[in-house]
């Protein structure tokens, strides 16, 4: 089902589960304008009660994938630039990330330490990572850089204890990095334009406070840079990917980080609803993920794009040129797939 919708600020909608990705963006320069706001809606409606999608990639708004850990037969779902279409197939796989390098060359990671590839029109299992310990193993989140420059990150628990992993491939060959052993979970990947990847990690406690990290890699060491409270009225943090550049979201604020030090350039919301995640062409031309939507930030102010009337979940989505696709759910089992297009 898809309908159009004109640009409001004010929407009634329910939807759940979006994060951010990018492509075909904008560097930032010091002559930047006020991102645009005028944008015209679509929404595509898939009824999958237990199939909520997680991840979002592509590399043109006509070649677009989402994966899903759900139902084995619909895991995998392709947009064409009309319709959404998947398969069918069964497989033995839950994938929670997805990552493309082109139209016939994606990579997927997920549970049981498995990473799956798109290639020749068909998805198979490239790799499965296991330990003596556990195959208790989930890659969070992948990277495709080139076709031999992948990498792939989550978690690995022994005796009810995790611990974050991160494999890299050459083109031949998977392997897992030599990193300190650290109690995280690595949640998300962004490569900047100082040729440095960094990494989200997320540790989750029972009873005491939970933390996310921030970390840096430079292709050879990890370290980290930041950490800081992702309990409830606490700071949280996320990536923020503008153009190439990857910045980081602390608490309502968004900073660049020199090596050394965090400097702060934007408050992109003072609304409860922001829930620390976004995507952007560059520093004026942020989109933020809201509990009840989708906000917009132009380096002077934020105002609702996209407002629902129910309690929803706004953190992926990809960013084009023109075009704009975000994820989400609502509470009778429909993922909805949100397309802005700017106005001509």
């Amino acid at each position: 089902m898809k309908k159009n919708i004109l640009l409001l600020y004010s929407i009634s909608l329910t939807l759940t589960f979006i994060t951010f990705n990018s492509c075909n963006t904008t560097e930032p320069t010091d002559e930047l304008k006020p991102g645009r706001r005028d944008y015209t809606w679509t929404v595509d409606t898939l009824f999958l009660p237990f199939n909520s999608f997680t991840d979002i990639t592509g590399t043109s708004p006509t070649d677009l994938w989402v994966c899903s850990p759900g139902d084995a037969d619909k895991i995998f779902y392709h947009y064409n630039g009309n319709n959404w279409s998947t398969d069918n197939n069964f497989r033995v796989f839950s994938p929670f990330s997805i990552s493309s390098l082109n139209s016939f060359n994606i990579w997927s990671g997920g549970s049981d330490g498995r990473i799956w590839h798109y290639k020749n029109g068909n998805w198979s299992e490239n790799y499965k990572y296991s330990l003596n310990t556990t195959n208790d193993i989930t890659f969070q989140t992948i990277l495709t850089l080139s076709s031999n420059n992948l990498l792939v990150a989550g978690k690995y628990y022994i005796d009810a204890d995790y611990w974050g992993i991160i494999l890299s491939y050459d083109g031949n060959t998977w392997k897992k990095l030599n990193i300190s052993k650290i109690r995280t979970g690595f949640a998300y990947i962004k490569h900047s334009n100082n040729n440095k990847i960094y990494f989200l990690g997320l540790t989750t406690e029972q009873t005491t406070e939970s933390r996310y990290q921030f970390y840096e890699y430079d292709g050879s060491s990890l370290k980290e840079i930041y950490s800081g409270s992702q309990s409830n009225n606490a700071e949280n943090g996320r990536l923020l990917q503008l153009g190439s550049k990857t910045y980081f979201i602390i608490g309502y604020d968004f900073y660049n980080y020199n090596g050394q030090t965090f400097i702060k350039i934007g408050r992109l919301s003072d609304d409860q609803m922001f829930l620390n995640a976004g995507i952007g062409r560059n520093e004026q031309d942020v989109f933020l993920g809201m509990r009840d939507g989708i906000a917009h930030y132009n380096g002077e102010n934020t105002i609702y794009l996209y407002q629902t009337t129910g309690n929803v979940f706004v953190r992926k989505g990809i960013l084009f040129e023109k075009e704009v696709f975000f994820l989400g759910r609502d509470t009778n089992g429909n993922n909805l797939i949100f397309h802005g297009k700017l106005n001509k």
